[in-house]
């Protein structure tokens, strides 16, 4: 081999070297990044400015659809039971703001599941009031409980108010069926009760663990926070409230029944808050958020800034969602193209949360689905 030839071959060799070190050379300084960023201060903002006062606005609408709903059983009448509506649509959507953060307090003591299983399981309340069956602590109710519950037993018994009334004052059953209804109000009370007391300083002070854990790995504040938020992106926003009604996990058969709210039709208006939620998450409120946590490492994405790119998207979806017609159970049916349209947004904002996200956080998703996502 000449000297020309050894040049050659060293050239390349050096040039080989250097381009399989970029990918290692480009991790290690995404996780430079990542380690320059004191993160404390993103978490502190979050636990005081996003989620105890999600919480404590949801904790508050707790206790008064519980007392409206006490004081309609107590005496049900036109006023009462409109009274009792108002408030469960309060209520229904304050949750919206609390739902995503199904870690910490909420994921011990299982609050989403508790709360919001849809679609609720009619009959099986129908049978329970028959037989004056009160059994809500068993994991087996979750679908006969909570919002869902609470929306078939305020708008679902009757076509009218008059007829309403009628099965809660003297109908068959009325007493039971009052009982039934107290107790799903006082059960989603005592849930959220749980979970709201577990976050301040004079009971759990999840607080002071929510802050003081501020890795990337598994078990940490992020880790956690960003797993229930892509977690809970994927199966409520994308699948349970748009793409399970539409017929996406159902081979294009629509199921209407399945929409969050089917009784009251307020499906649209609930997902849409719910979207409202999700940028003041990512926003951090009026303090810092993701949004400002991955600014501050500065990952692109096709060019721009990956943070930018993401609250885009989740505005995107949010104003698609809001634009389907609703009823949604008509539009699942004979409206498809807008609710298409959302669910496709929705898509992919959660390939943006689950993959790109998630990698420039420096965060293992660590739940499983079987869709490819």
């Amino acid at each position: 081999m000449n000297y020309r030839s050894i040049s050659t071959y060293l050239l390349w060799a050096t040039v080989a070297g250097i381009i399989c070190l970029l990918p290692s050379c480009m991790n290690d300084e995404k996780e430079q990044n990542q380690m320059k960023v004191d993160r404390s201060p993103m978490l502190e903002s979050l636990a005081d400015k996003v989620i105890i006062p999600a919480y404590t606005v949801f904790h508050t609408a707790a206790f008064g659809l519980n007392e409206h709903i006490q004081a309609f059983a107590e005496t049900p009448s036109q006023e009462t039971l409109s009274d009792a509506r108002e408030q469960f649509h309060t209520a229904y959507h304050s949750w919206q703001h609390v739902a995503l953060f199904d870690f910490g307090p909420a994921f011990t003591h299982t609050l989403r599941a508790n709360v919001n299983t849809f679609p609720t399981d009619n009959f099986s309340i129908d049978n329970a009031i028959a037989s004056g069956t009160l059994e809500l602590d068993k994991i087996s109710a979750q679908n006969k409980k909570g919002l869902p519950a609470l929306d078939y037993l305020l708008f679902g018994l009757a076509e009218t108010d008059q007829e309403m009334l009628q099965l809660y004052t003297d109908g068959e059953n009325a007493a039971h069926r009052r009982a039934y209804l107290t107790a799903v109000a006082e059960d989603i009370l005592l849930k959220t009760d749980q979970v709201y007391n577990g976050w301040l300083e004079a009971e759990g002070n999840y607080r002071d663990t929510f802050i003081d854990k501020d890795g990337t790995d598994v078990g940490s504040s992020i880790g956690q926070m960003v797993n229930a938020f892509s977690q809970y992106f994927e199966r409520f926003n994308r699948d349970a409230r748009i793409g399970v009604p539409l017929g996406k996990r159902s081979q294009g058969t629509p199921i209407p029944r399945n929409v969050e709210a089917y009784y009251s039709g307020k499906s649209i208006s609930l997902a849409t808050e719910n979207l409202k939620g999700v940028i003041n998450f990512f926003k951090g409120g009026n303090g810092e958020g993701l949004h400002d946590y991955l600014k501050s490492l500065d990952t692109k994405h096709n060019d721009r800034l990956l943070a930018d790119v993401v609250l885009d998207q989740f505005e995107t979806a949010e104003k698609k969602v809001t634009a389907i017609p609703s009823p949604l159970t008509e539009a699942v049916t004979s409206n498809t193209e807008p609710v298409d349209a959302a669910h496709k947004e929705l898509q992919k904002a959660v390939i943006l949360i689950k993959v790109d996200m998630a990698s420039a956080l420096g965060v293992l998703i660590t739940y499983q689905d079987n869709d490819g996502d």
